[in-house]
């Protein structure tokens, strides 16, 4: 629907949002486009490409794709222009009403654990989507969902565990973005 660079360029109407967050190459762009089950975010195989807070429309709700964290390859004036588009809009943004983190099921990171403990003690609809389910044995999520939420800190009931890929698991968190919008 539309690209913003600064909070001055935000859509100004009451719908409400939920952000998509998390480290550069987890497939955030992927799993929109799996939810819309249309290509509607542009994807990449490189690293830091979406640089932008990109709204999209669904039925009763936006997404918001936020820019990754992380380690994608930009200069020090590029990632603090990206950081203050993700800050500014978490914590300026009225309609948001819920956060996804999204995050890779095989790679979980310190930031990751960071960034989850900074954003659940602000937002009470906030949630971790583990994706790319599809690169491990369904049971490596069943025999660890305790780990991982120990690690975080979390319930389990706060993680989903998906494939944007093969499309896993994509009608629960469906059914938990309309609980978040309710």
């Amino acid at each position: 629907m539309k690209s913003c660079f600064s909070k001055n360029d935000w859509i100004i109407d009451d719908t409400k949002e939920i952000c998509f967050i998390g480290r550069s190459n987890v497939g955030k762009s992927s799993l929109i486009n799996a939810l819309a089950n249309n290509k509607i975010a542009k994807t990449s195989n490189v690293p830091g490409r979406t640089q932008l807070a990109n709204f999209f429309n669904f039925d009763k709700f936006r997404i918001v794709d936020l820019p990754g964290y992380g380690y994608a390859k930009v200069s020090k004036s590029k990632h603090f222009e990206l950081s203050k588009i993700i800050s500014e809009y978490i914590y300026q943004r009225i309609n948001l009403v819920g956060i996804i983190q999204v995050v890779d099921l095989n790679v979980i990171t310190d930031q990751d654990i960071e960034t989850a403990k900074l954003l659940s003690s602000r937002f009470v609809h906030y949630y971790v989507v583990l994706n790319k389910s599809d690169k491990l044995a369904k049971s490596y999520y069943d025999n660890n969902i305790k780990k991982i939420a120990t690690m975080f800190g979390f319930e389990p009931n706060k993680f989903y565990c998906v494939s944007a890929k093969n499309k896993t698991n994509l009608n629960s968190l469906k059914a938990l973005l309309n609980i978040i919008i309710a």
